[in-house]
This record gives C-alpha cells, structure tokens and sequence, in this order.
C-alpha cells in the first residue's frame, strides 16, 4: 500500500510521477469502493428496520447522530471524486489535452509536444491531487467505518427499547 510518496532531491522521471498518481488514484477508487460497501449496509439495515415499525425514543434520538456520520463519509467520498476530475479538467486544458477523462491524454496535433518543465509541474500537480483524493477517500472509509459502529448502537437500541 502506497502511503505517502515526497519527491527527494532527485530529480523523477516523469514515469515514475504518473505511476505513482496512478496508484494513488487506483487507491482511492478501492476506498471509496469500501465506504460504500459500509454505507450501502448501513442504509439497507436502517431503511428495513423502520419500515418494520418506528422505534423507541432512544433509537429516534440516535438516528440523527447515524445520518450525520453517514453524511460525513458519503461528502468525503464525493469531495475526492469531485477533487481529482477538477484537477484532471485544469491539467488537461492547461496541456490543451481533451477534457473528456475517457479520452486518451495526448496535445492537440501530432507536432505538439509539452515543455518538459511545463510536463513535471503538471504531473506533480496530478500527484498533489492524487494526495488530496487519497487522504479524502481515506476519511471516507473511516467515517464510513465509524457510521457502521453507530448502526450496530443504534440496532441495538432499537431493540433494547422494544421497538
């Protein structure tokens, strides 16, 4: 598992850059895959435990606590994707690449090629945002995580209350 990459005083090959916002983007694609998995459960189980009935007091003051955590994961989730498709949209136009993420990532016109300079500085900007999306997804996971926790006190509230 790819943590944490920090450019030394080395100079990268640009390969190597993109390999490694590669991975990092692939990671966090496996995480919110798993914070959604959570989410997924956490909403099945609470949306079939009140159609069975409304539950006690207890479990209805808990609930708001649930959706807020639930919340909090899903705009984690959705901050990252929305994170790397912004920077990918600018380095594209800045490299006068298509913007479209599915198409192939090449300059306009056969001749067209990028300053070397200009390459590394936008392929360290998609690595800074690989980061970004990583520890985004990552907070995501973990909310997720601590939303599955809060299910299982409030399952068992609702069913401590006799509800």
């Amino acid at each position: 598992m790819i943590t944490a990459f920090r450019p030394g005083p080395d100079r990268e090959r640009p390969e190597e850059l993109l390999g490694h916002a590669c991975a990092l983007v692939r990671l966090c694609g496996r995480d919110a895959a798993i914070a959604l998995v959570f989410l997924a459960l956490v909403l099945v189980g609470t949306v079939s435990r009140l159609a069975a009935g409304l539950p006690g007091v207890v479990a209805l003051a808990l609930l708001p606590v649930l959706a807020g955590a639930f919340a909090i994961s899903a705009g984690y989730a959705v901050r990252s994707r929305r994170t790397l498709l912004a920077v990918l949209g600018e380095v594209r136009g800045r490299t006068g690449a298509p913007v479209d993420p599915s198409a192939p990532w090449t300059p306009f016109g056969a001749a067209a090629a990028l300053d070397a300079r200009v390459r590394d500085t936008e392929l360290r900007r998609l690595l800074a945002a690989a980061h970004r999306c990583g520890e985004l997804s990552w907070q995501a996971v973990a909310w997720s995580a601590a939303t599955a926790v809060l299910f299982l006190f409030w399952w068992l509230a609702t069913a401590m209350t006799g509800g």
